[in-house]
């Protein structure tokens, strides 16, 4: 909603309110004027009170049950359930009428309310019209800025769809080396695994060759720890023999097998020159 349309909201409350004080106004002066034509008055200026012996409105006459009333607009004489006590024209005070009276007070109410409220219509139907005029104005004037936007809009959709056009063959273009790209990189990380998978193996093999490696020098180092014990055995032995029996003679009194034996072990020896200097000796 936009200020125009506000003012106009605005302009229509002020004219209820406008309208509902002259309406009350109107009752008023209505009222008033009725009570001023209707009741007739004494020379002394007191309300000319008729004393009548029956009711005005139904004929029945007035006893001890049912009183005599006055109407305070037509003066008449009236009985309790033909007359009604209101307030009028704001007065704080009751003002007992006669049914014709209220009748006709409450018809000219009805009338100034009716007047009021064709005249309230009326100038709402103006302010109607004028804020349809002007709306249609603004409607033909924002209708003609559619049609520009709608023309501004059907170009820059086809400006749009040729951008789109472009960029759509350039990402064609980039997902077909895209592929490629990927096509590569899977034959890259194809050999790359299978230089993993080799480089695990020979890990693994390498492994397997420093444990068995390890275990070869524990042996060696073992067979030498042996070589060395026995040397020193045989060194002892070679020196508790000097002295003892010639090797030949012992040889004489063994079995070919013993003596073939005996000469496996003391050939190392005889080749350093211990056993061959016992033999010179000997």
């Amino acid at each position: 909603m936009d200020e125009s349309d506000k003012a106009y909201l605005r302009k229509l409350n002020s004219m209820d309110s406008f309208t509902s004080l002259s309406s009350f106004s109107t009752s008023q002066t209505s009222s008033s004027s009725f009570m001023s034509k209707s009741l007739s008055l004494k020379p002394d200026g007191s309300p000319d009170l008729k004393n009548d012996n029956k009711c005005h409105i139904c004929d029945k006459k007035f006893s001890l049950t049912n009183r005599r009333h006055h109407c305070r607009y037509c003066g008449n004489s009236i009985c309790e359930d033909h007359s009604i006590k209101r307030r009028v024209n704001g007065e704080a005070k009751k003002i007992r009428m006669c049914d014709n009276c209220d009748r006709e007070i409450i018809s000219g109410e009805i009338k100034d309310e009716i007047e009021n409220e064709i005249s309230r219509l009326q100038n709402e139907v103006q302010l109607v019209r004028e804020l349809n005029e002007r709306l249609a104005k603004e409607h033909s004037e924002k209708f003609s800025k559619v049609n520009n936007l709608e023309a501004e809009l059907t170009n820059a959709e086809k400006a749009q769809k040729q951008k789109e056009q472009t960029l759509q063959d350039k990402l064609n273009l980039e997902l077909e080396r895209g592929e490629k790209a990927r096509a590569e990189v899977d034959e890259l990380r194809r050999a790359l695994e299978q230089s993993h998978t080799c480089e695990r193996e020979i890990g693994d093999k390498c492994t397997a060759y420093e444990a068995r490696l390890a275990n070869l020098k524990s042996e060696s180092e073992t067979l030498r720890e042996r070589k060395e014990e026995l040397i020193n055995q045989v060194e002892h032995l070679t020196n508790k023999l000097k002295g003892s029996l010639p090797l030949d003679q012992i040889k004489m009194v063994l079995c070919p097998r013993c003596q073939q034996k005996l000469n496996q072990t003391y050939r190392p020896f005889s080749m350093n020159g211990s056993v061959l200097e016992d033999e010179g000796e000997s």
